[in-house]
């Protein structure tokens, strides 16, 4: 959806993995005003899906990986994008801040948020292209291994962002992993981990 402003790439897609679908995601310029910044726009989002307790750890939960209007825009320190979902450590929501530079390289793809539900029936991985494309991949090869090895296996020279063992054993206060920066708050690990997510 298109927007006039300028720090916004006007766009968020949400990805099914159960079903291997990608579509857009509505999110208005009157919204991006009320819900100004990544970590209260992905607040916004499931808020709107989920309302009533959930088990964090089933497929109904959603996890969204957003970035705020200065990332890319050449600001100091404003590459950081945010994790939010509903935390299997504590059963309510939670928004976790990560440097490294998946951020910076999801605005530069296009988007200014990733949406993902379900859960993947394989294990998998996401390759979110330079031109804006998403492709589910196999990531049977990247299971079991360390953050910094299956950074170093994934596909592409971009931002890659991943779970350790710590997030495919369900461990509830698991992190993620761009680079040497680290997702911390809230099991937001444990998450990824559920959907098959590596």
């Amino acid at each position: 959806m298109a927007t006039q402003y300028g720090a916004y790439t006007g766009k968020i897609i949400k990805i099914d993995l159960t079903n291997q679908t990608v579509e857009d995601y509505p999110f208005t310029d009157k919204e991006r005003k009320l819900f100004l910044g990544g970590k209260i726009m992905a607040a916004k989002i499931i808020y709107d899906h989920i309302q009533g307790k959930i088990d964090p750890l089933s497929p109904e939960n959603l996890i969204v990986i957003s970035t705020g209007p200065l990332n890319a825009m050449g600001s100091p320190c404003s590459s950081r994008f945010n994790v939010s979902t509903i935390s299997p450590l504590t059963g309510y929501y939670t928004s976790s801040n990560c440097g490294g530079n998946f951020g910076l390289n999801l605005k530069r793809a296009g988007y200014d948020a990733v949406i993902i539900t379900g859960k993947a029936k394989e294990r998998t991985y996401l390759k979110i292209t330079d031109t804006g494309g998403v492709e589910f991949k196999n990531a049977d090869h990247l299971w079991g291994l360390k953050s910094g090895e299956a950074q170093e296996k994934m596909e592409g020279k971009g931002g890659k962002f991943v779970i350790g063992p710590a997030g495919e054993n369900l461990v509830r206060f698991a992190c993620v992993v761009s680079e040497e920066r680290v997702a911390g708050r809230g099991g937001v690990g444990a998450v990824f981990g559920s959907k098959n997510l590596k």
